[in-house]
């Protein structure tokens, strides 16, 4: 991404870090993140990237406009993720917080919805 792609259709940069993690939750958050990508809300990327600081996803990240991390549960790992690569400007929103629990919430698409609305408050 070389250049500056815009999103939501304001010009803006806005990316979406799902944790992507083995639990329900994990799902759920991986989910909502590729339904607003879908949505021109934001852009899902990659946090495997972030992780392995790969060159051109930390500074594609660095140039984001906004950033928004959803994580499945509170161990919040695409959080940490995304601060130990030394980002500290960004949103975060956790599934388990929104009434959700860690082992028994199935991926439905009423909780995708949820999780995908609130996020989408958070990248106006």
């Amino acid at each position: 991404m070389s250049e500056k792609q815009s999103c939501a259709g304001d010009g803006s940069l806005k990316l979406i870090f799902p944790c992507s993690g083995g639990s329900d939750v994990g799902e759920i958050a991986d989910r909502a993140a590729r339904k607003m990508s879908e949505d021109g809300i934001g852009k899902v990327y990659c946090l495997a990237g972030i992780g392995g600081q790969v060159s051109g996803i930390v500074e594609s990240t660095k140039a984001a406009d906004k950033i928004l991390v959803i994580d499945g549960c509170p161990l919040d790992c695409a959080k940490k993720m995304l601060e130990h690569a030394g980002f500290k400007k960004f949103k975060h929103l956790r599934v388990t917080d929104l009434g959700m629990k860690k082992g028994a919430s199935p991926a439905s698409s009423k909780r995708v919805a949820k999780v995908t609305q609130e996020g989408a408050k958070l990248l106006i």
